[in-house]
């Protein structure tokens, strides 16, 4: 960022209109930043896309870092001795390729999306987001209507089927719970906030019949890298979406209200919904209509048996899980009750991960 800053005017960018964003991953990535340098953000702007820093049971503990650490070392013989710079002599002699191949064994089910996240050090990744003030910087956010689409084709490939509550839960624990999260924690921040939901549905983007809006489904439509044919209603609403990033990237401040969306308010109809019905434009909601079932609980009183678990890839079983859990008792579906008001999202996946699309910086041309 700070080098953008220092050089993106060489380039035809301006260094105030500096927007940083990124998907999944890359989306959390953005938000870790966002309060990791609350005080000096250099960036005008924030796009944190299906990831935030209250996603994927983030952050990782130290404790949890070194596990993976010394499974993966473990299975490449490097864990023989005590001293930790023995260990780390021997797994600087390994391959990349070698390293790669170790980790699935160490992971079982994190193996899929990797195991070693950012991990709390309270300089960088802190352990108390829900007390924290982000940057004061204006947001867009959001995520897909069923990102787990995605990872129900990715099971489904490897023979496991979970159930339609199953993936409910996953949508609301793993995204939609934590955008609307975020969302707050930015308004509280008295930042100009806006929230969208995409809906597009294209046959050129399908990966099952199971698949729906999944998780990623959107970034072709923004980078304009839809395989295939494209129907007229893909194009019309993808030239929309990129307008708004782009109104955004202009002025973070009010290039949204002016290309038609209302700022983020979660008593009024302004949940953005995005290629609704594949249809282009604002199509606004209340957000209740989606974090009504959301489960907020503290976040030192969560605990991983608490949420559904995916099962291990490499075995060969097709659970049927039941509905998801709070902390306050087993849900069966209806809507649970807010455990604490300063609280971040409570869920701890065993797929947890640390992938996505990585971080981008777009510096608006002059």
């Amino acid at each position: 960022m700070e080098w953008v800053r220092d050089n993106i005017e060489n380039f035809g960018g301006d260094p105030s209109r500096i927007t940083l964003f990124g998907q999944s991953a890359g989306g959390a990535s953005v938000d870790a930043y966002s309060y990791a340098w609350a005080s000096d953000p250099i960036a005008a702007g924030f796009i944190p896309e299906s990831g935030t820093i209250f996603s994927w049971g983030l952050p990782h503990s130290q404790a949890a870092a070194l596990n993976s650490w010394n499974a993966v070392a473990g299975n490449l013989g490097c864990n023989s001795s005590s001293d930790s710079t023995v260990v780390l002599a021997c797994m600087r002699q390994q391959t990349w390729t070698a390293i790669l191949e170790a980790v699935p064994a160490a992971s079982g089910t994190a193996a899929m999306l990797g195991k070693f996240g950012p991990t709390v050090d309270d300089t960088v990744i802190f352990s108390n987001y829900s007390e924290r003030t982000p940057a004061k910087v204006p947001m867009l956010l959001g995520n897909n209507n069923y990102e787990g689409g995605f990872f129900r084709t990715e099971f489904a490939l490897e023979g496991i089927i979970l159930s339609d509550t199953f993936w409910t839960d996953f949508n609301l624990q793993e995204f939609t719970c934590p955008a609307g999260l975020r969302a707050n924690a930015s308004i509280a921040a008295g930042n100009p906030t806006w929230r969208y939901r995409y809906f597009g549905e294209f046959p050129n983007m399908a990966v099952s019949s199971e698949g729906g809006t999944y998780h990623s489904a959107e970034v072709p439509i923004i980078f304009d890298t839809t395989p295939g044919a494209s129907t007229a209603d893909e194009v019309s609403i993808a030239n929309y979406m990129r307008g708004a990033w782009a109104a955004f990237a202009k002025d973070p401040k009010q290039g949204l209200t002016k290309y038609g969306w209302p700022e983020y308010d979660t008593k009024k109809d302004t949940l953005i919904r995005l290629g609704y019905e594949n249809i282009t434009g604002v199509n606004v909601i209340n957000p209740y209509r989606y974090d009504a079932d959301c489960v907020f609980v503290n976040v030192s009183s969560t605990n991983a048996s608490n949420f559904p678990v995916l099962p291990d890839l490499g075995a060969n079983v097709t659970p049927t899980p039941t509905s998801g859990s709070s902390a306050t008792g087993t849900a069966t579906g209806g809507r649970t009750s807010t455990t604490s008001k300063s609280a971040a999202v409570g869920l701890r996946m065993e797929i947890g991960g640390w992938v996505g699309l990585g971080v981008a910086v777009a510096a608006y041309l002059l």
